[in-house]
């Protein structure tokens, strides 16, 4: 089975200035369709915590069938993947959250001080109960810049 599509293939022809019916094109064909379609997907979660490779190490195996046995011989790595970075995305309303946070200390009713906006009517209303900061709302400090 192939490992690139005929789609990508073209995109390689497209970006390599070459034409399809060149012996190039021909060759790449080939090759593709000799390729072995083993993909290797890492679960990282079945990673322990602090592992940040994941490595394939290479055997050779000879066969005794007198004996029955295999022999290995020396391996090597032969393919090294990363531990992806996470993608850690703060809530849009974070910095407001903490100031929030930061009103809480000083008085029992931060959300006197704070603002939602309300689109049917386009203006500012102070909020008038706690909130949980819904992410599609705006909100402001009514002593920050406005």
């Amino acid at each position: 089975m192939a490992l690139l599509t005929e789609e990508q293939i073209n995109d390689i022809l497209d970006i390599t200035n070459v034409c399809f019916s060149s012996s190039s094109a021909k060759k790449l064909l080939e090759w593709n369709e000799k390729q072995d379609s083993k993909q290797i997907e890492i679960d990282w979660n079945d990673a322990p915590k602090n592992a940040t490779k994941a490595a394939l190490r290479l055997h050779w195996v000879t066969e005794d069938k007198d004996l029955g046995v295999e022999r290995w011989s020396a391996s090597f790595d032969s393919v090294t993947f990363e531990r992806p970075k996470p993608v850690i995305t703060p809530h849009p309303h974070a910095v407001l959250m903490t100031k929030y946070a930061e009103v809480a200390q000083r008085r029992r009713d931060p959300w006197v001080e704070f603002q939602v906006y309300s689109d049917p009517f386009s203006y500012w209303v102070t909020l008038e109960a706690p909130t949980f900061f819904d992410s599609v709302q705006r909100y402001r400090h009514i002593g920050d810049d406005k």
